[in-house]
């Protein structure tokens, strides 16, 4: 039988793995956590709550095929994300919406609202540059508040550099919507979190007689010398995707690829509620980016509720509080190293990049699916 080796065992890999089995491929994932399901992984906690080891995941998407794949190995709740912020003392709904801009703004939201209606009949949604680049006093007053009080403030503690140096792709991932619509992804047709969890959801995706996973393998296990690959020690020639960081594969010969990483403080409290929604952000506090409460994502009854704190930082192996990189940085100095190792990479023919880490960019869940299908569609017949 035909072969092949997945370094990763996240929503990508586990992906990969399982569309390939189904073509009678033998598929080795190798992950070097205890743990299945990448930044995904769920658990329960000493109450028997069920929580994200690494932060609220909310799946969420419009492309049909990814519904489908995803429908397949698991049902998705009723969950709808509605964010808040707290703003000067104020919890608003995020993203902007004309609710928050009546909260915020009750004497010109009237105006504001009616302007943007008339400028944007056709929209759900207008990015933050589309509503910087509106030539009205109210609106630019309206927009210079939200960016310093908001979106400045909680971008500088996220990225750990001031707002204006990050590259467009992650400021216009903020958006302002355009109406009464609550849910964080009102584009999106498809929202909500796998009922039994997304660790079961990924255990179910790689339940194949065809795949085998080696959880807590070394970090050596694949290594690459002389333009030859070596997994274990034995010169390999199979398709291999690599889902971590290049940088380390590469043993940082050209130097680190900067990430961010989060340190999460998880507490529980014996009450039905902890806060109003289950996610509220807190742009104006020194360190702390949100806080989220996780039985109000997956409807689960229990005398206990579990939150968890966010803290963002810069990765380092060595940090106690940041050694998981969990975003990459898309600035040009990054991307211009990141290119450097792409380029070197390239010389082994066999070894293919998969997944938000591996390929140095965000990706949300279903973005994560509909790429892994994609590597496949392109790699799978060349294995014949």
């Amino acid at each position: 039988m035909k072969r092949i080796f997945i370094f990763g065992c996240g929503i990508s890999g586990a992906t990969l793995a399982r569309l390939y089995a189904e073509k009678n491929y033998l598929v080795d994932i190798y992950e070097i956590r205890y743990h299945i399901g990448g930044n995904c992984y769920d658990h329960y906690d000493s109450h028997g709550v069920l929580i994200h080891k690494y932060g609220p995941h909310i799946f969420h998407t419009s492309n049909e095929a990814v519904y489908k794949f995803v429908n397949h190995f698991c049902k998705i709740n009723e969950y709808t994300n509605k964010v808040n912020a707290m703003v000067d003392n104020k919890v608003v709904a995020l993203p902007i919406n004309f609710k928050s801009i009546e909260q915020i703004f009750p004497l010109n939201s009237k105006y504001i609202i009616q302007k943007l209606m008339k400028l944007y009949p056709n929209n759900k949604t207008i990015t933050l540059d589309e509503l910087k680049n509106i030539k009205d006093k109210k609106i630019q007053t309206m927009f210079q508040y939200i960016y310093k009080r908001i979106y400045a403030n909680y971008s500088k503690k996220m990225w750990g550099v001031p707002i204006k140096t990050l590259s467009r792709d992650i400021i216009n991932r903020v958006q302002i919507t355009l109406g009464y619509e609550e849910s964080y992804f009102p584009n999106d047709k498809y929202q909500g979190l796998p009922k039994e969890g997304y660790t079961k959801f990924i255990k179910n995706i790689i339940n194949h007689k065809n795949i085998t996973v080696h959880l807590k393998s070394n970090i050596d296990t694949l290594k690459l010398n002389n333009n030859k690959v070596y997994i274990d020690n034995i010169e390999c020639n199979d398709k291999i995707f690599y889902c971590g960081s290049i940088d380390k594969l590469f043993q940082y010969k050209f130097g680190r690829l900067n990430y961010r990483s989060l340190c999460l403080k998880f507490q529980s409290f014996r009450k039905n509620k902890y806060q109003q929604s289950a996610i509220i952000n807190y742009p104006s506090h020194p360190k702390m980016t949100r806080c989220c409460e996780y039985r109000q994502m997956t409807f689960q009854k229990s005398n206990w509720t579990t939150i968890s704190k966010e803290f963002p930082g810069k990765y380092s192996e060595m940090s106690k509080q940041f050694n998981e990189p969990f975003y990459s940085l898309s600035n040009q100095k990054d991307r211009s190293l990141y290119d450097t190792y792409k380029k070197q990479i390239k010389k082994y023919s066999n070894i293919h990049l998969l997944g938000r880490i591996a390929e140095y960019k965000y990706f949300d869940m279903d973005d994560a699916i509909a790429n892994a299908m994609s590597i496949f569609d392109i790699n799978h017949d060349s294995c014949l």
